[in-house]
């Protein structure tokens, strides 16, 4: 028997709220520990009366594999699909972690940027703009699969800044109120729903509960400190300040950093084992200029994607 310690996330239909399941299994694979969590998510529902949402859940294992995808949650998908889909996923999640390994990816950033107060400087100088336009932009494209469906009510976007207990910049309010689709919006990213970005952001704290207990003593990043820092500075720890809005499925997620100062808004990377975040966008406006400006005039995409538009968004690797 193997011991397994897996986390469920995923967002319950009847208030909309989220909820985690925590537990320990002992299993002789993945996919039995798998079959047993979702069970008892779904028992967990039908006790109380709830509802899961259709949207994927989330799986962390042992509290450094993943997250990885775990759609069937609300019973799409027999106990015995979701277990085979969580054993793809999660070994498509290890290539992926190999891969990123083998090509030094995982570096962070230089050391702080004294003129910018601490932070770093964005990784891409693209100027932004109005983000409705752009979006529009996009869908003239032809790059957004369906445009009538609409994103997030004020209503929902107010219970989600709450559930963060921060106020959200206004563009990240905007980009969800949009956004009817989950299209790779750069290469490797999907954007999430409202209900994905709070079902991360949960597991992103919990990641942190769980990484907390692993640092040797006296040696866990200061995170009153962090979060201190201006937007756009290493956080070597998820902070609640962060507020993913996209997800590589693989362990990285694209958060707008709340953080005050002259990068607030910006769109940082954040990897729990690559070390932290490192910022890429000034805001999430200069991100889709760069998408639109990409398509419409370079051909590329940071010289190493090219996009296609067939119903939707796509980036095809140049290498």
């Amino acid at each position: 028997m193997i011991a397994w310690d897996l986390t469920v996330f995923y967002r319950r239909g009847d208030t909309g709220g989220g909820q985690g399941l925590h537990g320990l299994n002992n299993s002789d694979s993945v996919a039995e520990a798998v079959r047993d969590a979702v069970r008892a998510a779904q028992e967990w529902a039908e006790r109380t009366g709830s509802t899961i949402k259709t949207i994927p859940g989330r799986l962390l294992i042992n509290g450094l594999r993943g997250p990885i995808d775990l759609p069937g949650l609300d019973g799409s998908l027999s106990l015995d699909e979701v277990a085979a889909s969580a054993e793809d996923a999660l070994r498509e999640w290890d290539a992926q972690q190999q891969a990123a390994a083998e090509r030094g990816t995982a570096a962070m950033p230089e050391p702080e940027n004294e003129e910018r107060g601490g932070s770093e400087e964005p990784r891409y100088d693209s100027l932004g703009g109005d983000l409705t336009a752009l979006w529009q932009d996009l869908a003239s494209i032809g790059a957004l699969d369906d445009t009538t469906i609409q994103g997030a009510t004020a209503s929902d976007l107010d219970a989600a800044e709450n559930h963060t207990g921060y106020r959200w910049p206004d563009e990240v309010r905007e980009l969800f109120r949009l956004q009817s689709d989950s299209i790779e919006i750069v290469p490797m990213f999907r954007l999430l729903s409202l209900d994905e970005a709070i079902t991360t952001w949960d597991m992103w704290m919990q990641i942190n509960d769980d990484l907390r207990e692993r640092w040797p003593e006296g040696s866990a990043p200061d995170e009153s400190a962090i979060r201190a820092a201006p937007a756009g500075s290493p956080a070597e720890v998820f902070v609640p300040e962060l507020i993913p809005i996209a997800d590589d499925a693989a362990g990285t997620s694209l958060c707008v950093d709340t953080r005050g100062g002259l990068l607030h808004g910006c769109v940082a990377e954040y990897s729990a084992s690559a070390g932290g975040s490192r910022p890429l966008w000034s805001s999430v406006s200069a991100m889709v200029a760069d998408v639109v400006d990409a398509i419409r005039v370079r051909g590329t995409f940071q010289g190493e994607w090219t996009p296609t538009i067939s119903g939707t968004l796509a980036w095809q690797s140049l290498e």
